[in-house]
């Protein structure tokens, strides 16, 4: 394992495997750093903040008033420890730009209540998809998001918003066709420049700004709500609303600040949920704990206004609980309270090899993708003795993708759908694998929910939808439990991975893969 993690402040080894209005940052000389400061106040700024970063040697450049936190520039290599000797700050940390999603289009080189503790099966395949490449759409098949399914039922309400954070969406120089329907363009917004750098608190709308050169982001809105419009592929929730939050840049990189502007975005706007498809390890020794707090409070305040936020588990094959290495790092923002952490699984049901695994930090597992069955054998993905199932991308999982990023995936990974009369435009797909991949699938299906029990009378339109807490206990109390294998490796790279709990809870599954249409059937 400490081959994969240096010493380095934040390591990532995540999550896919595959004229502004806005206020902006001038950019600095390199002597010049950012850092999170995090004031005593919870839910404010002091009237003299400006003053007291002042005294450590900095300026603020950003604000995040609701969470008592800013964004300072300085040249003082001291400033944090400046900073946080002056009384009316709690802690202070640099504002490091990190590689929060893999740099290549693949991650892999090829209140819950008592429940039975009885296994139960996901999804059967095939089922009816009513796109025309959603026949290839196993892992909306292993949730019962299909025709015959949950969309039978339940296809989501407009009124339910879901952020996506992440790398933005496709809308030059025309928008995804599978996004368009669906996508809230006033509200979506870039929080970072093309290199990662934080933009602004405010979020920039002009498109260019927030359209999607990488294709992660495209990928992760198509999942939660693709539209229902005979091309390509369908998201979980095909009716809800999208809004993409950018906050990672053209390559993947960005900045934890950002991440939490976004969280206090998404609050200020009641959105319902808020899908997380990015993150790192942050070493409690270099100084980290700012960063930690800003998110936290971010989180509790997107929570207090309607949001679930929900995050991919991560990619490194690690257990999270894992005491005698994790009591030096946190893994966020999955770790931070009151995310809904998940967790990846394969075509068979089995946690897919890369796929972190935690009992307390793992709360429900999706499918996400995996080419290797539980004996580790690289592209064993979609083999179970002699059974080989019949879909393209030996066990990932297809998606849409931005025609700007589509160079990252291989070949053979990827899906072109053009216009029958004229041959132009072209939309593209990617077949690619992660916990990136599972987190907006279970984020579909908790949208599906909102969509479901929420409250829509006509004097509720400034009120939350439905409370978070209900939403998450819904999610987990739906989930198909899944039993621990007798045997797990997740083959070259990443070894054994012991699973421990039983099918009701484990530290593999959490409570087990997210079902829509039970969730949407089942009751609150």
């Amino acid at each position: 394992m400490g081959k994969l993690l240096s010493a380095a402040f934040a390591i990532v080894a995540f999550l896919a495997i595959s004229g502004s209005g806005a206020a902006q940052l001038d950019v600095k000389s390199s002597e010049s750093k950012r850092y999170v400061v995090v004031f005593n106040q919870h839910s404010s700024l002091p009237a003299n903040a400006d003053k007291v970063v002042a005294k450590a040697g900095g300026t603020i450049v950003a604000r995040l008033p609701e969470v008592g936190t800013v964004l300072a520039e300085s040249t003082n290599p001291d400033f944090a420890a400046a900073a946080v000797r002056q009384p009316e700050i709690n802690d202070a940390s640099e504002d490091l730009i990190l590689q929060m999603i893999p740099a290549e289009g693949d991650a892999a080189p090829e209140d819950t209540g008592d429940r039975s503790s009885r296994p139960e099966p996901a999804g059967p395949d095939p089922q009816p998809m009513p796109d025309n490449l959603g026949y290839e759409q196993w892992d909306k098949m292993r949730m019962n998001a299909t025709t015959t399914g949950s969309y039978a039922v339940q296809r989501g309400r407009k009124e339910v918003v879901v952020a996506v954070l992440d790398t933005g969406a496709e809308v030059l120089p025309t928008p995804h066709v599978d996004l368009a329907p669906n996508l809230d363009f006033a509200r979506s917004r870039s929080f970072v420049t093309a290199a990662g750098a934080f933009l602004g608190a405010e979020g920039d709308p002009n498109p260019a700004r927030w359209d999607d050169k990488n294709g992660h982001g495209t990928w992760c809105l198509s999942a939660v709500g693709g539209a229902i419009n005979t091309v390509g592929i369908s998201g979980v929730a095909p009716n809800v609303t999208l809004v993409a939050l950018k906050v990672l840049g053209d390559t993947g990189r960005g900045s934890f600040f950002a991440v939490a502007a976004a969280l206090v975005y998404s609050g200020q706007n009641k959105f319902d949920v808020a899908s997380m498809s990015l993150g790192g390890f942050l070493r409690h020794a270099d100084g980290g704990q700012a960063i930690v707090k800003v998110i936290n409070r971010s989180v509790e305040f997107a929570r207090q206004n309607g949001v679930l936020p929900v995050a991919s588990a991560g990619n490194s094959g690690f257990d999270l609980d894992d005491g005698s290495f994790f009591r030096d790092f946190v893994n966020y923002p999955v770790e931070a309270p009151g995310v809904v952490g998940v967790s990846s699984t394969g075509y068979f049901n089995q946690k897919a090899f890369y796929s972190n695994y935690s009992l307390s930090k793992v709360e429900v597992a999706a499918p996400g993708g995996s080419t290797r069955n539980t004996s580790g054998v690289p592209g064993s993905g979609l083999q179970s003795g002699t059974q080989v199932a019949p879909y393209r991308g030996l066990g990932r999982v297809l998606g849409a993708y931005s025609s700007e990023g589509i160079g990252r995936i291989a070949p053979v990974d990827r899906e072109e759908e053009c216009d029958p009369v004229d041959g132009t435009p072209c939309s593209y797909y990617a077949w690619i694998q992660g916990t990136s991949m599972a987190a907006p699938n279970a984020a579909g299906v908790a949208a599906l929910i909102v969509s479901t029990y929420g409250d829509f009378t006509p004097d509720n339109s400034q009120k939350l939808h439905m409370a978070p807490t209900r939403v998450e206990s819904i999610l987990q109390q739906t989930a198909n439990n899944q039993p621990c294998p007798d045997f797990f490796t997740g083959g070259p790279g990443f070894g054994v991975a012991n699973c421990q709990g039983n099918a009701g809870e484990n530290n593999f599954y959490g409570k087990g893969i997210v079902d829509a249409l039970t969730a949407v059937t089942a009751g609150p």
